[in-house]
């Protein structure tokens, strides 16, 4: 059970255990970009406010989401995460869920194991839409629950792909694939 959750907790920090990916960090290929420059600036999920998940643009509801686990992630606080989730969003679900258990059990980090976009692919299709993106997750150490030990985590990028349907009018994540 606790190897379980770990792998649940890695997987919501960023890490690859759940999926089955190996240790190695995957490097960003040069998706394909919204716009004409030759690579996208990286930007950072916290620092800037954003639009409502019923705005047109599918790229500002990644950016809203990504706000959203990293609230999970460093507070517990999944309601806005799982409320931009579709129902049947099994990896938005499961996420939830270990995080609420993480915290429950007195499990925190130190460092900064939240999501931070390194490159945000152009959207493909109108509805639903697929976004590839680039999570780059520092380096950060692990605590499981309350009395263990720090363990770290090494720092990595992902490659997420969200796939994005609207349901009243609202944008959602209908499903959400780490590679």
């Amino acid at each position: 059970m606790r190897r379980v959750l770990a792998a649940m907790v890695a997987v919501a920090a960023g890490g690859a255990l759940l999926v089955g990916c190996g240790s190695d960090a995957m490097e960003p290929s040069g998706l394909p970009s919204e716009s004409s420059t030759p690579s996208p600036t990286p930007t950072t999920a916290s620092p800037t406010p954003t639009p409502s998940a019923t705005s047109s643009d599918p790229t500002a509801f990644v950016h809203q989401y990504v706000e959203a686990a990293n609230r999970a992630l460093t507070k517990g606080d999944v309601d806005q995460m799982a409320a931009l989730s579709g129902p049947n969003c099994a990896f938005c679900s499961q996420t939830a869920t270990s995080m609420k258990t993480f915290y429950a059990n007195g499990g925190s980090y130190e460092g900064d194991a939240s999501w931070h976009i390194d490159e945000l692919g152009k959207p493909n299709g109108t509805d639903p839409v697929s976004i590839s993106v680039y999570i780059k997750v520092k380096p950060h150490k692990v605590i499981s629950k309350r009395g263990a030990s720090p363990e770290p985590e090494e720092g990595r990028t992902l490659l997420f792909d969200f796939t994005l349907a609207k349901g009243n009018g609202q944008w959602k994540v209908k499903d959400l694939v780490v590679n």
